[in-house]
């Protein structure tokens, strides 16, 4: 994996983190993917990152994790160790100077071709379009 190549930002202006979020969750969902959970780690502001002297900074920070039981059904049929990269998230984060708010995921075609397999390539790209679809909805 290529984390330059394999590891999709997108960044939105003139909406708060609030609205970015709800509307990534309403497109999840519209796509009959169900939310199977999100991670709040706001009230963390500083995280080390590497040494003590480069601290990352962050307002807000949540991973929303989903899935679609038949997808998941699917990739799991294909190779039963799939299920360590379910279900997929979405990182929906704000940096503590910055009124940018960002939204990144691992594209499934990267970790789907770890496996070397057809089938889960196509189950991949299925989803990968899905999620590039529910950041360009974001916008709108």
């Amino acid at each position: 994996m290529d984390v330059s190549e394999d590891i999709v930002t997108r960044n939105f202006s003139g909406m708060n983190f609030d609205e970015v979020l709800e509307y990534l969750i309403q497109e999840v969902k519209a796509r009959n993917y169900l939310i199977t959970r999100i991670n709040n780690i706001d009230n963390i502001h500083d995280r080390l990152n590497g040494d003590a002297e480069n601290k990352v900074r962050f307002k807000f920070y949540k991973i929303v994790e989903f899935c679609n039981l038949e997808s998941c059904s699917q990739l799991i049929s294909t190779d039963l160790t799939a299920g360590v990269f379910m279900p997929v998230k979405f990182a929906v984060y704000q940096a503590d100077n910055k009124e940018q708010v960002f939204v990144s995921f691992l594209k499934p075609t990267a970790f789907a071709s770890i496996f070397n397999s057809e089938r889960m390539m196509r189950i991949a790209e299925i989803l990968e379009k899905d999620m590039y679809e529910i950041l360009d909805e974001i916008i709108f």
